[in-house]
């Protein structure tokens, strides 16, 4: 049996949650099962319409230490006799030392980190993140710990690979993306630019695809400006991401793991932060990539929302320019991630 704890709500999206599926279909594929373990019920019809079993633990998402005796209890469940017998993925920026202490007397403990805030106790840890390689892990982590770092082992889903994208001669259709939710309602505050500029007649706009994902707070006020205007439309729900963005000739993104799944087709993409570890992740690739870095919008909402106008309208002007980014964005991520990190974690 192979456990993932991970949670997904309106506070922390669902990226935790689906990159974990990502990676739970890599496993499946070479023989395991594989069980979720959630803190409540929120993720639980997302995790199971993939075809996997969860088990909630009617405990809080946020502290992760209070819920240690049930989630043994969980893991003795298996009938496994040694720590070495159980392996569990666990994905949360909640976790603390004495957690994975605990849970390390008792499973093989795999670790995601995005941030590498601490040192943590465990036996595998994966930073896939353009900048994972340059934070010194292989410095400061035992060697006993076997690191999963760089692009190669972001977990993407099948639906990514080998995706043939050209850009079009001219740019008719722009996909606006927060990550699973948008407490900081950018979405909005750009629909309602655009209904601004589409009042203005003889102005050539085109069409901004919305996606809202299940905890997106605006979606009933953002199906409502769409139903007032043709340059809108909103996307609920999306399972086919890839589809959406073959059909797109920018994007505009928050620079999480939508960032890599743009990267791994060739969306040129104008990029923006609401976090930390989303602004090292945007700050890698503008040094990297060609791609521009609009700010942070938790910090400074209006001058990023000008900044991503003017250069949408850059982008739409220059095909050459589209086409530079395309091509250097399909050099970060191929794909096959989740099954580099499957086969690892096997040899753990």
């Amino acid at each position: 049996m192979f456990y993932i704890r991970a949670d997904g709500n309106e506070k922390v999206g669902m990226g935790h949650v689906m990159r974990c599926l990502t990676i739970a279909e890599a496993l499946r594929r070479l023989g395991w099962e594989v069980l979720f373990i959630t803190a409540d019920e929120r993720p639980v019809k997302l995790i199971e319409m993939r075809g996997f079993g969860v088990k909630t633990l009617s405990a809080r998402y946020d502290d992760m230490e209070a819920e240690l005796q049930i989630l043994m209890a969980v893991l003795a469940e298996s009938g496994r006799e040694t720590p070495d017998e159980i392996k569990i993925l666990v994905d949360s920026y909640f976790v603390t030392k004495r957690y994975l202490e605990k849970l390390g007397s008792a499973a093989k403990v795999i670790l995601m980190d995005d941030e590498k805030k601490e040192i943590y106790p465990c036996d595998g840890l994966v930073n896939y993140n353009i900048f994972g390689e340059t934070l010194g892990y292989e410095r400061d982590y035992p060697s006993q710990t076997k690191l999963f770092l760089g692009c190669s082992y972001m977990p993407l889903r099948e639906q990514f690979r080998d995706r043939p994208y050209r850009v079009r001669e001219r740019a008719e259709n722009i996909l606006l993306t927060t990550g699973g939710g948008d407490s900081c309602h950018m979405a909005l505050a750009m629909a309602e630019r655009l209904m601004d500029k589409s009042s203005v007649k003889g102005m050539d706009i085109p069409v901004w695809h919305i996606v809202c994902g299940p905890y997106h707070p605006d979606t009933g006020r953002l199906k409502e400006l769409a139903s007032q205007c043709g340059i809108l439309r909103i996307h609920e729900n999306v399972t086919q991401m890839s589809d959406l963005m073959m059909g797109c000739d920018i994007a505009v993104s928050a620079a999480g793991s939508t960032f890599y799944e743009l990267s791994s087709i060739g969306i040129p993409v104008v990029g923006f932060y609401f976090a930390e570890n989303q602004r090292i992740n945007m700050e890698t690739f503008a040094k990297l990539t060609p791609i521009k870095n609009a700010g942070d919008f938790s910090a400074q909402p209006e001058s990023v929302l000008d900044f991503i106008e003017e250069e949408v309208e850059r982008l739409c002007g220059e095909k050459t320019l589209r086409e530079e980014i395309s091509q250097s964005m399909k050099t970060i991520v191929d794909g096959r991630g989740a099954d580099r990190l499957a086969k690892g974690f096997c040899s753990l």
